[in-house]
């Protein structure tokens, strides 16, 4: 079997490997932390290799720093026992087995996107420079740390000292201020402003935030259990703190709902009954139909064509018995 044609897939022990799609080298292979892309898979008869797993044919991007370039050279030097440069290394439709590649999501279209808030801030007193900056994931930690931080500044920092010169100016808007002597900015000055970036997040990191949060849940549930217990109220304040404090609990509750024969059929038995009420939703949904946003049972927003108007799944329709809004 040979497969060539981009987007086409080939799976192989749980893992995905897409023509075209980006992969980045593994520690198995000399390729560790290059960035390139599959090219061709070729697996039973038509592999070149003697492996017992498919030939996949990769095509790596050459390192563009320095050190990356003298380590891949080192490698491929030892690994050859005689000098070679970086214009020696094949990149190129090179054969690698499934371990020694990692598949990538595509940045643009698989991660999702949040925006994070950065309070940076720049000062110089006296010739002498430094500088900070924090994220937070909340525009209100942010804007909380910025007044703190500028009420510090204000009142033990440079800035009551700069106020007693005539040079002194001074600069603030919402998420903005600065403060700083006119014609000496370089040498003394102070500012701190919040800047809104979007973060690309991966599903790694989306698992792991989920898995602290239902953590946090499970041991606010288990809290909520024990509090009104007479055993519980016979502990000491060191004891009731380090058992409510137990970095286990959370564990101990998902072992003990592994064995729950009842959650699991329960929980199956939901999605079962989610999923035919959303397939039957669906069926009955034109190939045109476009959601309402942040709505659960969302009616269409329209596509602009006449047959909207009378459209009973119009949010706007203007029929008998239509959505008024």
């Amino acid at each position: 079997m040979i497969l060539n044609r981009t987007g086409a897939e080939f799976e192989y022990e749980g893992v995905t490997y897409t023509i075209g799609g980006a992969i980045v080298g593994t520690a198995e292979s000399e390729y560790a932390g290059l960035y390139g892309r599959i090219n061709a898979i070729h697996d039973g008869e038509d592999k070149e290799t003697e492996n017992e797993t498919p030939d996949i044919y990769c095509e790596f991007d050459p390192p563009v720093m320095p050190h990356e370039v003298k380590a891949l050279e080192d490698i491929f030097s030892d690994l050859y026992h005689q000098p070679k440069t970086i214009a020696d290394i094949v990149l190129d439709m090179v054969i690698m087995a499934p371990e020694m590649i990692r598949p990538l999501d595509d940045l643009r279209s698989m991660r999702k996107r949040v925006n994070v808030f950065l309070v940076m801030e720049d000062w110089a007193v006296d010739g002498e420079h430094g500088n900070d900056c924090e994220a937070f994931s909340d525009y209100d930690d942010a804007k909380r740390i910025m007044t703190d931080r500028i009420r510090e500044e204000l009142e033990d920092g440079s800035v009551p000292s700069w106020r007693e010169s005539s040079i002194f100016a001074e600069n603030s808007s919402m998420d903005f201020y600065e403060a700083y002597l006119n014609g000496e900015y370089m040498e003394n000055h102070y500012k701190i402003m919040i800047i809104r970036q979007p973060l690309m997040i991966s599903s790694r990191y989306i698992r792991e935030v989920g898995g602290v949060y239902k953590a946090q849940c499970q041991t606010e549930d288990f809290i909520s259990q024990i509090e009104q217990w007479d055993e519980v109220a016979a502990l000491s304040d060191a004891q009731y703190q380090r058992l409510i404090t137990n970095p286990m609990i959370p564990e101990c509750i998902e072992r003990h709902l592994g064995r729950n024969d009842h959650y699991w059929e329960a929980y199956w038995e939901s999605v079962s009954e989610a999923a035919h009420g959303l397939v039957r939703q669906a069926s009955k949904q034109p190939d045109c139909f476009t959601p309402e946003a942040e709505n659960p049972y969302p009616l269409c927003i329209g596509s602009g064509k006449s047959e909207c108007d009378d459209c009973c799944l119009y949010v706007h329709m203007k029929g008998e018995g239509g959505y008024e809004c």
